[in-house]
């Protein structure tokens, strides 16, 4: 519903608020009970639509504090994710230089000597490799998690603000029907 329409629908309210006002007092003070009743009526109408209004105006707002926070979840997501790439990258260049530095000092230690340092370094730096592989998926991991629970989070929240307009729908239909049945004769 736009804001014109809400405007609109909030002084139709008032407008019908008061004329059931009025129509009651005339009809209170010419004992004309089917006016006096004829007044209560649309009062009523009135006050359905105001609070069909009020609800539709926090399922709008909560609609739209779920649209935030998605997208704040989404951001977050992406920078925990660069993160964990970047710490992924500085590791492996870490290792990768861990590793020649070993290479070289195996080299100059002799043949032997050096064949048995290089599968030593290789086989710890797989290692660290694997464990910074594992601790990156794990951070990967979490950081989708989030995003799920930011996701449901959100269609949580929407789906309450459809069930809230919904709802002031059914309550705008309501004070139209029974407007349309105090307009008969």
């Amino acid at each position: 519903m736009t804001e014109h329409s809400k405007a609109d629908d909030a002084r139709k309210g008032l407008i019908d608020s008061v004329k059931g006002r009025t129509k009651e007092i005339v009809g209170a003070l010419t004992h004309n009970d089917s006016l006096a009743t004829e007044g209560q009526l649309e009062q009523t109408q009135a006050k359905e639509r105001k609070e069909a209004n009020s609800i539709e105006a926090v399922a709008d707002a909560e609609a739209d504090r779920a649209h935030v926070e998605a997208a704040e979840a989404r951001v977050e997501g992406t920078q925990e994710r660069s993160a964990v790439n970047a710490q992924a990258a500085a590791v492996e260049t870490s290792v990768r230089q861990e590793q020649g530095a070993q290479r070289r000092a195996a080299e100059q230690a002799g043949q032997q000597d050096a064949a048995r340092e290089k599968t030593k370094a290789e086989l710890e730096a797989e290692a660290k490799v694997q464990r910074a592989k594992a601790e990156e998926r794990d951070e990967i991991d979490s950081a989708a998690e989030e995003v799920v629970d930011a996701v449901d989070d959100h269609l949580a929240a929407a789906q309450e603000a459809s069930s809230a307009e919904a709802e002031a729908d059914r309550t705008r239909q309501k004070a139209d029907e029974l407007t349309n049945e105090a307009d008969l004769p």
